[in-house]
């Protein structure tokens, strides 16, 4: 530390008394004018002989170490004094031998007042006697302790401020503070090397206005008025530098704030982000179009699902009219039927849009066609477990096709789904192994029946089921959820659970569900008259000569009846506007939903056509928005796969007629039962 240094900070009137101290020296020291000016120093002076002996202090020393009178220490050395620690007499003698051999000392010296380090500005010089011998050393030292800590402080803060702007300098963000106009007060290289400039003073002092990104000067002025009102920003900006390039930053900004929390601009940090933006663009569109993909694979599958059921429904209408082809013949039509309706089915369960999705999963309790989800499941469960030597069996009973529950779906099927897992777990692996899931209703309620005929449950399994405790039947990776959602589907839907089973034979697990009035939107039959006037549209001929077989007979004992087909939505229409109002009246229209490459499909056609009794045959029944339609127009739906089995009735002389109904089609045996592979 130099002298000037310290003269900076010391006080200037302390300052010139001392330099004029150092000066008096040179005079008689026992001038009586001396002593009252020394005494009036706010700095320690004193004196002593060539060995060390206090000759004389002024009053600050006195009072800096707690002494009476000076006489308390003339005629002693700094050792016999004892104010200070050892190693500082130490310093001190060596400081005074120092001025005796040279004439003079300069220099820092550090003493312990009271338990604190003080530090002294120190100046020794020699003064002699009347006769040029050197007599002693006048010494002044001026308390420099506070103004050392200012100087240390703001060498510190000078470090700092020089590590600070190294780092920023290597940080990869533009770092940067402004005042309140928006004038830059500093910034980091980064800022630097964007504005394409080398030196901070062509940045300091300027608004954005007058750099490169000035086209975006506006936006960023905004900004900074918000954060110098409301505080933090957090944003994107898209600016154009130096080179040219286009970059997207996330921006950071603050208050930047005095020493005294006043407010004197803006701080801000920005990221640029521009590579990752282009990255969530490109996932965004990578996304967008593996959604469009899905979709259309979506509506392929339904579109080839349908396509398959369509012919297959006329097939299978068909069928009980082959009484001549041998039984083994009917047996494999039979078989490959059933193999390509699964085919059908899966692709419509397992490509179900996200729209159903969604909608089941938010499902309320409503009306559920249990026959119709017991068939989709078990088409499943058949692809589900197709590399296991397992036979499933859907036996429905005639008058349970169209029995309703009122539950929520989603959560009887998992329940179902549980149950017939299990069963295939009971199974073990064995050799023809079957599950059966049946399907029976009274007036009161719904009954569905899984049997296996698997290892069975013993007596402590089957108390245990009964009361809600939770088990994994052996199953090394099960938790025993499967049984508690069963559970709960029984609490929230009313429904209670039977359970037999004998070991070594097998398991039948019964769920029984209080039965509800069919939903208003499904037909349960068809009610002709005399001289109804029937309009197929399909624009799949099989299915024409399907409804031929079904209503053949009674167009055979009623001529009467008019049987008319189309296949396009727009002759149908004009057909309907030829007839009377009288005629429209006897009109029973039934009509597929999806026609193909046509400008309106099947509900759009019957509504536009008014007809009152309208009936949507289509497997597309389950659709949320089909469904609503439907309601809306108050029309009602048949599931393609039940036209074999809806019953059709004919007023005859007043009197309902049965013809052509479920107890008729069950010859041969095998018709019923195909249709519990079907699913839309």
């Amino acid at each position: 530390m130099t002298l000037s240094a310290i003269y900076k900070f010391a006080d200037k009137r302390n300052k010139k008394i001392l330099m004029r101290v150092t000066m008096i020296t040179e005079v008689d020291f026992f001038d009586g004018n001396f002593h009252k000016i020394i005494d009036l120093v706010s700095a320690n002076i004193y004196w002593k002989d060539t060995d060390g002996r206090y000759l004389g202090c002024n009053q600050h020393v006195l009072d800096q170490f707690g002494l009476k009178s000076s006489e308390e220490i003339i005629g002693k050395n700094d050792y016999e004094v004892s104010l200070f620690a050892e190693k500082e007499l130490v310093r001190f003698v060596e400081n005074d031998q120092f001025a005796h051999k040279y004439g003079f000392f300069e220099g820092e010296e550090h003493v312990t007042i009271n338990g604190k380090t003080v530090t002294y500005l120190t100046k020794k010089k020699s003064f002699y006697s009347n006769t040029g011998e050197i007599v002693g050393i006048m010494t002044t030292s001026l308390d420099i302790t506070n103004q050392k800590k200012l100087i240390d402080l703001e060498r510190k803060k000078a470090e700092e401020q020089v590590k600070a702007k190294q780092i920023i300098d290597v940080v990869n963000a533009s770092i940067y503070w402004k005042d309140k106009e928006g004038r830059y007060l500093g910034c980091n290289k980064y800022v630097l090397d964007m504005a394409g400039v080398s030196d901070i003073s062509e940045i300091v002092g300027k608004t954005d206005s007058e750099l490169v990104w000035n086209a975006i000067s506006p936006k960023l002025m905004e900004v900074d008025n918000y954060v110098i009102c409301n505080g933090p920003y957090v944003g994107e900006e898209l600016m154009t530098i130096a080179d040219g390039s286009e970059l997207i930053m996330l921006t950071v900004k603050n208050k930047l704030v005095d020493s005294e929390c006043n407010v004197i601009g803006v701080v801000g940090t920005s990221l640029d982000i521009t590579a990752q933006k282009e990255a969530e663009r490109l996932q965004l569109e990578a996304q967008k179009f593996a959604l469009q993909e899905k979709e259309k694979f979506i509506q392929l599958a339904h579109k080839v699902a349908h396509d398959i059921s369509s012919p297959l429904t006329a097939l299978t209408m068909m069928m009980h009219t082959w009484d001549e082809l041998p039984e083994s013949k009917r047996s494999l039509i039979k078989r490959a039927t059933e193999s390509i309706l699964d085919i059908a089915n899966n692709l419509l369960s397992t490509y179900r849009n996200e729209e159903q999705r969604a909608m089941s999963d938010i499902e309320q309790r409503q009306p559920l066609l249990v026959s119709d989800l017991i068939i989709q499941l078990m088409s499943e469960k058949k692809v589900q477990y197709i590399n296991h030597s397992i036979n499933f069996e859907t036996a429905i009973a005639n008058d349970a096709w169209f029995a309703f529950s009122e539950m929520q779906t989603s959560q009887f099927r998992r329940s179902l789904s549980n149950l017939i897992n299990n069963a295939v777990d009971a199974l073990d692996n064995k050799k023809n192994g079957l599950i059966t899931v049946r399907l029976a209703a009274n007036v009161d309620a719904v009954v569905v029946k899984v049997e296996d005929n698997g290892k069975g449950l013993s007596f402590d399994m089957i108390e245990k089921m009964k009361s809600r405790f939770c088990f994994t039947a052996g199953k090394e990776n099960g938790h025993g959820l499967g049984l508690q959602q069963v559970w709960d589907t029984l609490e929230f839907n009313q429904g209670i659970m039977e359970i037999q089973s004998t070991l070594g034979k097998g398991t039948s697990i019964q769920l029984t569900f209080p039965r509800t009035a069919a939903s208003k939107w499904i037909t349960q039959d068809f009610n002709l008259n005399l001289d109804s006037i029937i309009v197929i549209l399909d624009d799949d001929e099989s299915i024409h000569t399907a409804w031929n077989l079904r209503f053949g007979p009674f167009l055979a004992l009623y001529p009467i009846l008019r049987l008319h087909h189309f296949t396009q939505g727009q002759e149908v229409l004009n057909f309907f506007a030829r007839l009377s109002p009288a005629e429209k009246e006897q009109v029973v229209f039934l009509s597929d939903y999806e026609l193909l490459h046509q400008e309106k499909n099947g509900l759009q056609i019957v509504e536009a056509s008014a007809i009152k009794n309208a009936t949507l045959v289509t497997s597309y029944y389950s659709n949320p928005k089909v469904r609503e339609a439907l309601e809306r127009l108050r029309i009602q739906v048949l599931p393609k796969q039940m036209a074999a089995i809806v019953p059709i009735y004919i007023k005859e002389e007043g009197e309902k007629v049965v013809k052509n109904a479920c107890s008729d089609l069950s010859k041969p045996n095998w018709l019923s039962k195909l249709w519990k592979n079907l699913l839309q």
